[in-house]
């Protein structure tokens, strides 16, 4: 009852608009019969059988059609179809031969009793009739439902593209061409290889880190084992830039699924470099931590730093908003996202299921050319 009343409340625009379609159907297809005050039997009549075909109507299209389809149990709207129809015909047997007797009303079955001759076959066109509008009806919301979900879709992938080009602004501002990039690079590496093996380590750091960008920027999903190759060598260059003093610690397990688990690309450097952004990364008494759990199910990255005060740099990234936008789209219930600061400590909890996103192809042929 509850329920019930919950759901009349929640709806209650709909269901208004559904009473006065009957109402209106039911003066509409027996005008002359509701203006003529002499036939009050055939009145009540009236409006004690069309609530029995309303029911037929509703309990077709909610309690058959509509759970049926969304099982693909197709043979059972046959067998359940059947079963109403024989329910419908009992109760209307049962009010036209027993309760209009009983509150002496007189009905069109009132001189027979031979269920063959009228009171069956009319009881079958009757609720023929009615099924068939709810199949109507049903096929009618169940179109509008479908371009509903077409729209949102649209709108999805919209979001996603439009995330998917700020990412790439935010990563990829520098546009020279990458071939001469790594050329160059490669260049560096081998000329200070002699001179200084850690100078050399630190330029193909750098080289690598590049190329992953640039990869990743012509793909809507990468591989865990991408995103990690990425953290280890950004952190490997920051140490080399800050010695001692840097004090990050990455702990990671579950290796041997690196390859098993996507995601959009960028997302787990992006929390790495909030770190670094807003984190103290110097602080030897409260280290900042990555911790990266892989296994069967899926991935759990968490990061915990003390905060700063200010930003340690201006320069813009991906950010936690786009980053939680993009998972909901892709993963809708499959991700949490869990964000926190307790007492000058920000912890961030990225959980992930492994499950094919909604959109596991790229978004368009032109993302996947460029």
């Amino acid at each position: 009852m509850n329920r019930a009343w919950s759901y009349l409340r929640s709806h209650w625009r709909n269901v208004v608009i559904h009473l006065f379609v009957w109402l209106f159907y039911l003066a509409f297809n027996n005008i002359l019969l509701l203006t003529n005050s002499n036939n009050k039997a055939n009145i009540v009549q009236l409006f004690v059988t069309y609530p029995l075909v309303a029911i037929l109507f509703y309990v077709n299209v909610y309690g058959i059609i509509a759970p049926s389809v969304e099982r693909r149990k197709y043979v059972q709207i046959i067998l359940k179809t059947i079963l109403l129809t024989g329910a419908y015909i009992l109760v209307r047997y049962i009010v036209f031969f027993y309760i209009f007797p009983f509150l002496d009303f007189s009905n069109e079955y009132s001189k027979t009793r031979v269920m063959f001759q009228r009171f069956l076959p009319d009881s079958i066109w009757i609720a023929s009739q009615y099924l068939l509008f709810s199949y109507g009806y049903w096929f009618a919301i169940y179109s509008v439902q479908l371009e509903r979900k077409k729209r949102r879709i649209e709108a999805d992938i919209s979001i996603l593209e439009r995330d998917k080009a700020r990412t790439e602004l935010a990563f990829l501002q520098a546009k020279l061409n990458p071939h001469f990039l790594y050329n160059t690079l490669n260049f560096l590496f081998s000329d200070a290889l002699e001179a200084s093996p850690r100078l050399a380590d630190s330029i193909m750091c750098l080289s690598q880190m590049m190329r992953s960008v640039s990869e990743v920027s012509k793909q809507p999903m990468v591989s865990v084992s991408n995103e990690l190759t990425y953290i280890r060598n950004y952190l490997k260059l920051q140490q080399y830039r800050f010695g001692s003093q840097l004090n990050v610690q990455l702990t990671i397990t579950g290796t041997e699924y690196e390859h098993h688990i996507s995601l959009p690309p960028l997302t787990l450097i992006s929390l790495v470099e909030n770190i670094f952004k807003y984190g103290e990364v110097f602080n030897h008494s409260v280290p900042a931590q990555i911790n990266v759990h892989l296994s069967e199910t899926g991935l759990r990255f968490q990061t915990v730093n003390k905060r700063t005060e200010e930003p340690n740099y201006r320069q813009g990234g991906l950010g936690l908003t786009n980053i939680n936008s993009q998972l909901s789209i892709l993963y809708k219930d499959n991700y949490t996202l869990d964000i926190k600061e307790e007492e000058g400590i920000f912890s961030v909890d990225l959980q992930l299921s492994n499950y094919k996103s909604a959109y596991p192809l790229p978004l368009n042929k032109q993302s996947q050319e460029a």
